[in-house]
């Protein structure tokens, strides 16, 4: 019989929860017809699985300084991620206005 921690236990929800987020970000990606709303889901559910991800490397952690490390990752991606998102929309916006 297999015995799993709490913390193990937790972590695997956690990416269990990222899969989901995952697979919805790749559904949202052929389901809708606009690139907005495309760019939307695919952001949003990257996001959040990235998120849930870390979290649940994080609930594995027992080194402090791993677990400092992938907590600056994390609020490197949350700034960065919508950041970037928000330059290629956009970019791409202006490139339609010019008929380009």
């Amino acid at each position: 019989m297999i015995l799993m921690t709490i913390r193990e236990i937790g972590a695997l929800l956690f990416f269990i929860l990222a899969l989901i987020f995952g697979a919805g970000g790749i559904i949202g990606l052929f389901r809708y017809h606009d690139v907005y709303e495309k760019i939307q889901s695919v952001s949003l559910l990257g996001t959040t699985s990235t998120l849930s991800t870390f979290i649940g490397l994080l609930l594995l952690s027992s080194d402090w300084q791993f677990f400092i490390r992938v907590t600056i990752i994390i609020i490197f991606f949350l700034i960065s991620s919508p950041t970037a998102t928000y330059i290629i929309t956009r970019l791409y916006w202006k490139n339609l206005m010019e008929g380009d």
